[in-house]
């Protein structure tokens, strides 16, 4: 099998970790695990292995420069970059990289933004998620569910096939009930990451997704270097997924199961889960003073932030805002941006 191909899908905002995760600075780009940034994370993962090419990465044209940096500060050479002129989800920023693959190269599309702990762990499951892919399947990894999370999507395994299994079914994301239901029957959470021939996921884009792919071929240049900027035309392109667009609908979904300290960093629950609590259960960090606080997260940046008496809040504070919300809604802070964008819309 020729090496794998890197796709660092590095386009989205992370409205829901606001205002650490800004458009100008998103998420993936600042330092939310205390070392280094998801984004240099992600690159590091599977650079310098034989196994692996240089990677593709797919982001903001307005994010072009930050990735260029910390690519060079990473050590990490990259083959491609191609810059969105507006972020429309995985599925046509994933086209996108297969267009400017060879058909016959095996892609490794992931998020910048997911936190992965074991790295070696997470190797050996992409490569044998290779062979499965380049016997012509899509594939994507079903993490080993730790609670009932109602945030994420699920996969119904069904037959054994190699190292993974054959996909039964995806489920959008359930409610507690349901999703409770599904843990007990053996669910995996959906990653949201795939291994997949570049021409398998054309052919099935034309299958299920027709008018996507031709809005993306579009808008993919004539010329292209180390550098292709998608024309603008891609602002027309249907945002979708790549798990709505064609996992749900394909015959050839696999899926190779991980435990490998998998989180999307998707909200500040999840956020506060990954870092390290005191002994209050508190992750704190910054120029902060809790009293009777417990099960929270308090971060400062540019002041003293000082919280007293409450039990599972966010607190966060930045140059430009502050958010305080609770611990279990802290998924609400994505309508939190909407309704600032809005004022700033009618203020203009």
């Amino acid at each position: 099998m020729p090496a794998l191909v890197p796709v660092v899908l590095s386009g989205g905002e992370g409205t829901r970790l606001w205002p650490l995760s800004t458009q100008s600075s998103p998420k993936q780009f600042g330092e939310l695990i205390p070392g280094e940034s998801l984004f240099t994370m992600c690159l590091r993962r599977l650079a310098h292995r034989s196994q692996f090419a240089d990677p593709i990465v797919v982001t903001s044209r307005r994010h072009v420069d930050l990735v260029k940096t910390t690519a060079g500060a990473a050590g990490v050479e990259l083959r491609l970059i191609i810059s969105e002129p507006i972020g429309k989800n995985t599925a046509p920023a994933s086209l996108a990289a297969a267009l400017a693959a060879k058909p016959d190269e095996v892609l490794v599309i992931q998020p910048s933004d997911h936190l992965i702990r074991d790295d070696e762990e997470f190797v050996g499951s992409v490569i044998e998620a290779g062979n499965l892919a380049a016997d012509g399947h899509l594939v994507t990894f079903g993490v080993v569910p730790s609670r009932a999370e109602t945030g994420y999507g699920y996969i119904e395994t069904g037959d054994a096939l190699g190292a993974g299994f054959e996909v039964s079914r995806f489920t959008e994301k359930p409610d507690e009930a349901e999703a409770t239901r599904m843990i007990e029957a053996g669910y995996l959470w959906n990653s949201g990451m795939f291994v997949v021939e570049a021409g398998v996921l054309l052919d099935e884009a034309r299958a299920h997704c027709p008018e996507v792919l031709a809005g993306v071929e579009a808008s993919m240049p004539a010329t292209r270097g180390g550098e292709i900027e998608l024309a603008e035309a891609f602002r027309d392109v249907r945002a979708i997924s790549i798990d709505v667009g064609i996992a749900e609908k394909t015959d050839r979904a696999a899926v190779v199961p991980i435990d490998v300290g998998w989180s999307d960093i998707g909200s500040f629950l999840s956020l506060w889960e990954v870092l390290e609590h005191d002994e209050d259960g508190n992750a704190a960090s910054g120029s902060t003073a809790l009293v009777d606080v417990r099960r929270s997260l308090v971060k400062a940046t540019s002041r003293t932030v000082a919280v007293a008496g409450l039990e599972d809040v966010v607190v966060v504070e930045t140059a430009d805002a502050v958010l305080v919300t609770a611990m279990e809604q802290s998924q609400m802070v994505r309508d939190v941006v909407a309704r600032l964008e809005s004022t700033d819309s009618r203020d203009d």
